[in-house]
């Protein structure tokens, strides 16, 4: 964790709720563990997959799945990241990220 200004992404549970109705830009990378299943990663508004990403050539290799989504929230509601299928690699070097922000407020 780098910045979590105002506090409203929980580490324990990995979502963000909107503290405000607005409109917030989302954006991830994903590094998937060298294996040869492939990885599927949805950004969820709730329990809504909102964008997806997709990483599988078919070799046990590394490869990277990224999307980003610009949003309309409610007060409340959560967004985060769900892993539908295959792994991330992780380690101390942080391949993996999710970022966001609000772009303006309504």
């Amino acid at each position: 964790m780098f910045t979590n200004l105002g506090e409203m992404y929980d580490t324990h549970i990995g979502r963000f709720t909107c503290p405000v109705n607005g409109t917030y830009v989302f954006i991830f990378h994903i590094l998937k563990l060298a294996i040869s299943v492939p990885l599927y990663v949805n950004l969820m508004r709730n329990e809504e997959v909102m964008v997806s990403a997709y990483a599988n050539d078919g070799a046990p290799d590394h490869e990277t799945a990224s999307n980003h989504a610009i949003l309309p929230l409610f007060q409340g509601d959560q967004v985060w990241l769900r892993l539908h299928r295959g792994a991330i690699y992780g380690s101390t070097w942080k391949y993996s990220t999710f970022s966001g922000f609000l772009l303006y407020q309504d």
